[in-house]
Order: C-alpha cells, then structure tokens, then sequence
C-alpha cells in the first residue's frame, strides 16, 4: 500500500513510513494473503453498503431521521468509504498487479470482480467518487471525484477481463471465502456484467440489449443456490467474532434496529395470502402489542397521519406482534428492546418464527447461532433482472416465465435456509399459493407498468437485505409504487444518491458536498420520480 491516502481519514501514519504495518503489502505477505484480506474487506463493504441503503427503500425502519435530508449524516459514511479507498481496493490492486505479473488468473480474476463490484456500488451510492487520482499517496493528497460514468467504465473493463482471466486454468487460492472454483467466479462476473447492463439500460438501452441477449446465450450466469454469490458467517461468538452483525446487534444484549412496518406489513397483510419468507425474515419477541402503553409503544398516543392511506400500517405493522417503526418515525426510544421484532434466521443466522414470542437477549444461543448470509448476487436476482430487461428492452427470455422462476427461486432459498419448526413452516400448497397469487397479479396487469411493477414488488421483498439491488432498482423503474410515505407530510426531497462521508469532504480540498436530489449518471429519471 501506498503512503497514508487522504481518503483513509483516521490512523493515519508517519510520512517516513512508507507501508502501513497493519496492512498487507506486498514485501510482508503472500498472494494468497492478499487475497484473503481482500475477501474480509469486500464482505464489510458490501455489508454496510446494504445497511445504508436499506432504510431508503423501506426495507428497514428510517430512523435516522424525521425527513430525508437528515437521515442521514456525513460521519455514517466514513467506515465504508475507509473499508473501500483504504483497504479493499488497495490491496485489490496489488494482487490483481502480481497476478498478472506472474500469472495467477484465478485470484486475479476474482480481485477484478471484487473490484469492479466496489467501483459500481460507490458510483450507484454516490455517483461521482475518486478514482483516477485516489491512489496516489503523497503524489496527490486531495483527490477529487472522477464522473460516475468513468468509474463504471473501469468496472465493466474489470470484468470483461475477469472473464478472460476466469477461463484460463491457474492456481487456486488456498483460501476462496465465496465459491471454491474458478468457474463459481466467473458466473459472479458475467452477472455482474448484467447488473452493469440493467443499470445502465436507461442511457444506452442498445448496448444493453447486445450485451444482456450476449450474456443470455453464454448461459454462465448465476443460476441457484448452489453458485449464489454470497458471504457465509460462521457461529464463533470472540477471538474473532464471527457472525452475521445482526445476529451480534440483537441476539446478546443490545436492541439493534427497528425492522420496516412497511416490509413486514406488505408480506403479512397487503396480499391474500401470507408471504411464505416473513417466518424467516422477521423473528416476534412479543405476540400482542394491544397491551401497551405510551411508554413502551409511544406512538399510542399520537394521531394517525393524516396524509397516510387509510390502509397503511401506523405504529406497528399488526396486531400480531409485527412491531418495527414507520418510515421516517426517528422519536425517542421507549422501553421496548424487549419487545421489538428482530431479524429472524434468514440472512442473519437467527431465530425462527414459531410463535414462541421469546426474547433473544441471551447472550448468543439462540437461533442459528449467527452463521448467515450477506446475499451479493443470487440466482432469483438474475431472474428478476432478466424479465426486468425482457420486459423493458425486448431480450431474450419470457418475463412472465423469468418472473416465477425468481419467486420460487427466492423462496427456496430462504425456506431451505436453516432448521424451521415444521409446525409452523409453509407448506409447498402456502408456496404454490403465494406463486400463483403473484401470477396472478402480473396477468390481470392492464400494460407493461403494471407488469413492471409486479416484478419489482416481488424483487423488492426477494431483495431483503441487499439494500444496494434495490435502492438501485428503485431509481431505475420508480417500483414499487405506494410506498410508506414519511411520518411527516413533506419529507423532503428522496435521496437520489447518498451524500458523501465526511472524510472525504472535510479532508480533500477536491472534496465538495453534493446535495442529495444529485442523481446517478444512469438515472436520467424526472426529478421527484421517486418518494
């Protein structure tokens, strides 16, 4: 690594250092370590990418604040911003630099994935980030932001090579975290390759088309669960700590965050029939918020907005123990830990929901013990992105047929995920008839908005917990509609990309704040397209 880079903003070195000694460099570590390290740091980025983003789009309670200008803070972003500029790709680049040097395609192929897979979620996170000068040390200590357009070409470059490499046969790293074959790699490329696509779709819906029908004919995509693109936690609960991070911020002694009434309602009660996942997503800790006062559950006492639907859920999302917060509800904390649903099995290595309505403070025995997931890109993902673009664009394939294909797909990941009480586990005919009630709405869709739509409510609920995919497909369609407004009338403006760390902002001279109606070079949506 480099000397201390203005984009790592704290624990900064000596300027007569030349190598961080808490850093892996190229004098003091093996390839195959490099390659480790950057595993660890691609898995923390993509994690708190996803939990930024998720209370955007209501995939988790917004409760950073009442309006969105203050729900979000500069500071919030500094751990992201460090675990990207000042670890991954930095030690990114030295082994996609050995690899190619001495010829190790496999580990320089997934660092580019890697890599590129970082590029593209900066730029759809903040649009506008440094590239072409963030890696220069001392030769430039103020680094300003490269076009969100350029960034994205340098990913797209990365994975066309990551292809190339990937094919080639080479050695195997001694440590893969992810897949364990080179050709596990390679279908992770040419998906990201579609994402790159279906973003990007609204700019240059051409070179989509080419490229998405292309990748469809390669047939080397990311297909099921067996070569899902994801980060397995383990149970270890010290020396290291190896669980998911939800499963360490609710299932000791801390209370952890508010899940979206809006989520949990649109599974439980929005529908006919129940969602089959909601089980497994969310875990109850109390079954009947009916008894409670202004002191546990404080919005007792407040009034129904008055801009709400007359069905939107208000204050819990049932009365059966559904208990998160509203969109944009950042009041004061009751007494309510205790209480509070929390992340279930599924992808936090939790508990079940089996009607036991017990808390899960208990120092970590609970559930799955932590070993989940931190989903990247999975095979119903794919789907939902292929009948998006068959729908929009004309691919190849049946949207209608993609559509059900990434249900069910997404449901059996998440019912084979982890033991389930079979008492209270779905059965296939509650599977078959959460499918076909979805069908269902996509056939009585008087037009292809409609039809959009229908995809994008199912990839929204599929999505759980890869805030990214969404917050991303959010801008790109404007699906789901009717989403949970805030609990204030005027909300403000929607953030079109995330204001930037104030590492970043406070410590380049190149670094000026952007404001947050800024929109991604690929949105070229109508301002307030979204809400």
């Amino acid at each position: 690594m480099g000397l201390c880079s203005i984009l790592a903003f704290t624990g900064c070195l000596d300027l007569e250092l030349q190598n961080d000694p808490n850093q892996v460099t190229e004098e003091n570590a093996s390839l195959d370590l490099y390659f480790n390290s950057i595993q660890i740091s691609y898995k923390n980025f993509s994690h708190q990418a996803s939990d930024q983003v998720m209370p955007a789009v209501r995939q988790r309670a917004m409760t950073g604040g009442n309006i969105y200008e203050s729900a979000w803070t500069p500071n919030g972003y500094n751990f992201l911003w460090r675990t990207a500029y000042a670890e991954m790709l930095q030690d990114a680049n030295q082994v996609i630099a050995i690899s190619d040097e001495q010829g190790f395609p496999y580990h320089g192929g997934a660092a580019k994935v890697m890599k590129a897979s970082v590029l593209m979620t900066l730029v759809d996170m903040f649009g506008d980030v440094p590239y072409t000068d963030a890696f220069q040390g001392l030769g430039n200590n103020n680094p300003g932001p490269d076009s969100g357009e350029s960034v994205y070409a340098v990913a797209l470059g990365l994975l066309n090579e990551a292809v190339a490499d990937l094919s080639t046969v080479g050695a195997t790293p001694a440590n893969d975290l992810y897949f364990g074959s080179a050709d596990g790699w390679l279908k992770a490329a040419n998906s990201l390759l579609l994402r790159y696509y279906i973003n990007t779709r609204l700019v240059d819906a051409s070179a989509s088309t080419a490229g998405i029908n292309a990748l469809v004919a390669g047939g080397n995509l990311i297909t099921g669960a067996g070569d899902d693109f994801e980060f397995t936690y383990g149970t270890n609960r010290a020396n290291p700590d190896s669980r998911h991070p939800y499963y360490a911020a609710q299932y000791e002694t801390g209370n952890g965050p508010y899940m979206s009434n809006f989520l949990m309602w649109s599974m439980y009660l929005e529908q006919d029939v129940v969602d089959p996942r909601i089980r497994y997503y969310f875990y109850r800790q109390d079954g009947n918020v009916l008894d409670e006062d202004q002191f546990t559950l404080d919005c007792v006492a407040a009034p129904f907005p008055q801009h709400y639907p007359v069905y939107m859920p208000f204050c819990t999302a049932s009365e059966d123990g559904y208990w998160g917060r509203d969109h944009g509800d950042n009041s004061g904390i009751p007494p309510d830990g205790f209480k509070r649903t929390v992340y279930g099995l599924y992808p936090a290595g939790g508990k079940f929901d089996d009607d036991s309505f017990a808390s899960t403070k208990n120092g970590g025995v609970d559930g799955a013990g932590g070993a989940g997931v931190t989903p990247i890109m999975l095979g119903s993902y794919v789907d939902f992105m292929l009948a998006e673009a068959a729908l929009t664009l004309g691919t190849t394939g049946d949207a209608r047929t993609l559509l059900e294909s990434a249900i069910t797909k997404s449901i059996a990941k998440v019912t084979g995920f982890g033991a389930a009480d079979p008492a209270f586990a779905p059965t296939q005919g509650d599977i078959d008839a959460y499918v076909a009630n979805a069908m269902g709405r996509y056939d009585a869709a008087a037009d292809d908005a409609g039809r959009l739509e229908v995809i994008m409510r199912e990839y929204w609920v599929a999505s759980y917990c890869s805030g990214v995919e969404m917050y991303n497909a959010y801008r790109r369609t404007g699906y789901p509609s009717g989403m949970q407004p805030t609990r204030e009338a005027i909300s403000g403006d929607f953030p079109r990309v995330m204001i930037y760390p104030e590492s970043f902002v406070n410590l380049s001279s190149n670094g000026n704040q952007h404001p947050i109606t800024t929109q991604v070079f690929w949105d070229n949506n109508p301002a307030g397209f979204v809400n």
